[in-house]
C-alpha cells in the first residue's frame, strides 16, 4: 500500500495561477480592448464564460497585471456594486466616505492621489459613482459573475440601475476609459443578455475551455522542475501527468502540487514509486473535486444525469430542451426537471458551449457514469 501521508488532501486551485501559460490569444484580444478604449475614450464589456477549474479566475488575473502595468486602475466588485452605490464607493477605494452626506473636493482629493470623484457620497447611484469618478482608466473586474443570472429576484430599481450601469458600460458611454471584466459558468451570458448585454465586440466574449497541450505541458513542467526542484529530464513525467490532467487547470494544480511535493521528499529524484503515488494523491483530489462539484445534487440526481449522458458522446452534447425533457420524464415533474438543470449548471456538473450541454471534464464524465450510471 502507497505511503501517501507526507501530501496533504488540500490544495488550494482558486485565485491566481502559480504557474501560468498559454490564452495568449485570449489575451490579445484583451490588450486590444485596452489599447482601444484609451484611443476611443470608451470602453465595452470582457466576458469569460466557462466550466468550474477552467481557469477563469486565474486568467482575471494575467488581465489585470495587463491593465494595471498600462497605468489602469483596476478595482474588484461583486455583483451588488452595480446596483448598490455604497459597495461601488468601497470598491473603488472610498468605504470612509460611504456613509458621508456632504464631502468636499478638497477633502477627497487629500484622501487619495490615484483617484477622485467630484462628490462620491452625493451620488445617487452606480452609475453616477463610476461617471463621477476621474484620472485614471478604470478596470472593474466582476468574478462569479454567474449570480447575475439571480437578477428577476431584485427590485425593479435595482434591476434598472445594474442594467443601466452595465449599458453605459457596455456601450462605451461614459466619455472615459472603463472596462467591465466579467468571469462566471455557464449561464453568465444570459445572464448579461437578461440585463440588456447581448452582443460582444469581436474577442471580448470567450468560452474558456482545457488548455492546448503546449501550455499544460509548460505547466506541469514549472510544478515539476521550479517548485519540486527535479534533476534530470521531466519529459516522462510530464506526459505521464498530462495524461491524467486533460488540459484542465483545476487537475494540472492538483497533480503538479502532488509531483513537486513527492520530489522534494525524493530529494530531487523522479522516481517510479513516487509516480505512483502522484497519480494516488492526484486521483483522491479529483474525486474530492468531482463530489464538491455535485454537492446538492441527491443520488438519485446524479443517476439521472449520468445515465442521461451514458450514450451520449462528448463531442455531440445535448441541447437543454432534450436535458428538460428527459428529466421530466424520470421525475414525472417538469418543474423539478428545470430546477435539476439550473442546479446541474450552477454546480458545474453541465456546461454549455454554443448552447450545447455536456459533462465539461472527460474525468468527471467517467467518474459520474461509473459511479452512478447503473443505479
Amino acid at each position: 500500500m502507497l505511503d501517501i501521508s507526507h501530501i496533504p488532501d488540500y490544495v488550494a486551485d482558486r485565485g491566481p495561477a502559480k504557474y501560468f501559460h498559454g490564452r495568449e490569444r485570449i489575451l490579445s484580444s484583451f490588450e486590444t480592448l485596452v489599447e482601444e478604449s484609451i484611443n476611443m475614450q470608451g470602453g465595452s464589456t470582457f466576458l469569460i464564460q466557462g466550466a468550474p477549474g477552467a481557469g477563469k479566475t486565474a486568467l482575471l488575473d494575467q488581465c489585470e497585471k495587463l491593465a494595471s502595468s498600462n497605468g489602469w486602475h483596476v478595482a474588484k466588485i461583486k455583483t451588488g456594486a452595480l446596483w448598490d452605490k455604497g459597495k461601488m464607493l468601497r470598491a473603488l477605494g472610498f468605504g470612509k466616505l460611504a456613509g458621508i452626506d456632504n464631502v468636499s473636493l478638497s477633502l477627497l482629493e487629500a484622501f487619495t492621489a490615484e483617484v477622485t470623484l467630484s462628490n462620491p457620497a452625493r451620488s445617487t447611484t452606480s452609475l453616477n459613482v463610476v461617471e463621477k469618478r476621474k484620472r485614471k482608466p478604470l478596470l472593474l473586474v466582476l468574478d462569479e459573475a454567474q449570480r447575475l443570472s439571480n437578477a428577476n429576484e431584485l427590485s425593479n430599481s435595482q434591476f434598472d440601475e445594474a442594467g443601466d450601469l452595465l449599458e453605459a458600460i457596455h456601450n462605451g458611454e461614459l466619455n472615459k476609459p472603463v472596462i467591465l471584466l466579467a468571469a462566471g459558468l455557464g449561464q453568465t451570458e444570459e445572464a448579461f443578455s437578461s440585463l440588456g448585454v447581448s452582443r460582444f465586440k469581436g474577442g471580448c466574449f470567450v468560452e474558456l475551455g482545457a488548455l492546448d497541450k503546449e501550455p499544460e505541458r509548460a505547466v506541469i513542467h514549472d510544478w515539476i522542475v521550479k517548485e519540486g526542484g527535479a534533476i534530470g529530464n521531466p519529459d516522462e513525467w510530464i506526459d505521464q501527468i498530462a495524461q491524467k490532467t486533460h488540459g484542465w487547470p483545476q487537475h494540472m494544480i492538483a497533480y503538479g502540487d502532488a509531483a513537486a511535493k513527492q520530489i522534494q521528499n525524493d530529494h530531487g529524484e523522479m522516481t517510479f514509486e513516487g509516480l505512483e503515488i502522484v497519480y494516488q494523491v492526484g486521483e483522491n483530489r479529483r474525486e474530492a473535486y468531482y463530489k464538491q462539484r455535485a454537492k446538492g445534487i441527491s443520488r438519485k440526481e446524479r443517476s439521472s444525469l449520468a445515465r442521461l449522458f451514458k450514450n451520449t458522446t462528448t463531442r455531440d452534447g445535448l441541447d437543454k430542451e432534450n436535458i428538460e425533457e428527459f428529466l421530466s420524464r424520470k421525475f414525472d415533474d417538469p418543474d423539478k426537471a428545470k430546477s435539476l438543470f439550473k442546479k446541474a449548471v450552477e454546480r458545474g456538473i453541465l456546461h454549455s458551449q454554443d448552447e450545447v450541454y455536456n459533462i465539461p471534464i472527460p474525468s468527471m464524465r467517467t467518474w459520474l457514469i461509473s459511479n452512478y450510471a447503473h443505479e
